[in-house]
């Protein structure tokens, strides 16, 4: 196998343009308002447990998320019978801990000897016999069409890899960079296990030192993340570029949200569509991208407030929310051009309090532009998510006031019906944050 460098991998328009996207957010989180440290702690911690458990979950990890976070609380293997991958959870969390200090001490990327020592922190207490040992046998992976290279080759594509980061151009991207390295490490397979677990960590060390934050992976990702490797295996980078893209840019929303709520004056401006009129594929492609990113936003808000509802709350309050896969580039297009009242189920909420329960389907479809959506001065269609709810019985919630949820290219804003007229009403711009905490207030307030 060959190594590309990095500055010679073709980037696509779409590609391009969530770069663009990603540093200009990027700039925003750490150039104009950057967090209060106390606010930083809070959202690194948050997120930390998400992280282990994603990355440990893709490679088979049968913990949740609930018992990864007790796990890495209580510091210590809390159940034998599942012992080992409560282990590959402490482990993971002490490299990601060592790349952090890594970063804040300057150690460079290109060190031999920062590989294997990460790699026998990641698999120590798990492997211990192969912990920072580059591996000395073949190994094969079951349906790859590309092989990892043969053990004797290893030594010889490591110092290569290591060479071509140290000699990457300044020009090249921090992210092309950072995904590149992910992939070089999953290719060579370099050690006999934790390959995958140890790209994802390297590829976060070269993202924080550009200034980025970290790609969480999940497990809903998996299989197009696969999918984006083989790609790149086969020299198409630009799928797995737009994934990690994708995933850098969701967490700096997190932190951007993060600022936004500890200054209750700063208005919420995510992009969250290309311009309407763009005509070209490539545009139309990015426009979908960014839109895809806006709306599992919207998602993780009320995931995010639900979860902490249900950690707060009273033994008698639960809050299930199931989500589905988000529809592709081709379902999207029909939507937003001839939805013809189709809706497509986005995710639902089960809420249950003193044995009452409540039903709410988000559904994405068509939006259709009246006269009266003058605040949102919007043009052009666009796929928007409807709110329906229903009681225990099936019967229609008459007293839910948040109809639809609209992007407004900068801005999200969303129709409301008056429960006492019936009359539309609007509410822009609102963050996904903001939007999640006013639906469970008042369905709260309803019980």
């Amino acid at each position: 196998m060959e190594l590309p460098r990095p500055a010679q991998l073709e980037l696509n328009a779409v590609t391009r343009g969530l770069l663009a996207d990603l540093d200009a957010l990027a700039h925003q989180v750490n150039e104009v308002r950057p967090l209060a440290p106390e606010i930083l702690a809070q959202v690194k911690q948050e997120l930390f447990a998400e992280r282990v458990y994603s990355s440990n979950a893709i490679e088979g990890s049968t913990l949740t998320i609930r018992e990864t976070r007790l796990v890495l609380e209580a510091g210590t293997v809390l159940d034998l019978k599942r012992g080992r991958e409560a282990q590959e959870a402490l482990s993971l969390a002490e490299a990601a801990r060592q790349v952090e200090a890594w970063v804040w001490e300057g150690v460079a990327w290109h060190d031999l000897s920062r590989l294997i020592s990460l790699h026998k922190t990641l698999l120590t207490g798990v492997s211990d016999q192969i912990a920072g040992q580059i591996r000395t046998r073949d190994v094969m992976i079951r349906g790859a069409r590309h092989q990892p290279p043969s053990a004797a080759r290893v030594p010889e594509l490591v110092n290569r890899f290591l060479e071509m980061l140290s000699d990457a151009e300044p020009a090249t991207h921090g992210l092309v960079l950072a995904a590149w390295a992910h992939w070089a490490i999953a290719r060579i397979h370099p050690f006999e296990d934790g390959n995958g677990r140890l790209a994802r960590l390297w590829q976060d060390l070269l993202l924080l030192h550009a200034r980025y934050t970290v790609a969480i992976i999940r497990l809903q990702d998996r299989t197009g993340y696969l999918k984006a490797l083989a790609r790149a295996d086969d020299g198409d980078f630009n799928p797995l570029f737009q994934l990690i893209c994708q995933r850098v840019l969701s967490t700096l929303h997190i932190y951007r949200n993060a600022q936004e709520a500890a200054d209750p004056l700063r208005i919420w401006a995510e992009e969250l569509v290309g311009p309407a009129s763009a005509e070209t594929l490539d545009q139309r492609r990015l426009e979908y991208q960014r839109w895809q990113l806006a709306a599992q936003q919207i998602l993780d808000a009320f995931e995010r407030c639900a979860s902490q509802l249900n950690r707060g709350g009273a033994s008698s309050l639960e809050i299930q929310i199931q989500g589905f896969d988000l529809i592709d580039e081709p379902t999207w297009e029909t939507l937003r051009t001839a939805g013809n009242g189709r809706r497509i189920p986005f995710f639902q909420i089960a809420l249950r309090q003193n044995q009452k329960l409540q039903l709410h389907e988000f559904a994405l479809g068509r939006h259709a532009w009246l006269d009266e959506d003058d605040p949102f001065a919007q043009q052009g269609p666009c796929v928007a998510i409807f709110v329906v709810g229903k009681d225990g019985s099936g019967e229609a919630d008459a007293g839910l006031s948040v109809q639809e949820i609209v992007g407004l290219g900068l801005q999200l804003g969303c129709i409301l019906r008056d429960a006492s007229t019936g009359h539309r009403q609007y509410e822009t711009p609102i963050t996904p944050v903001e939007l999640a905490k006013r639906f469970f207030r008042e369905r709260l307030a309803d019980q």
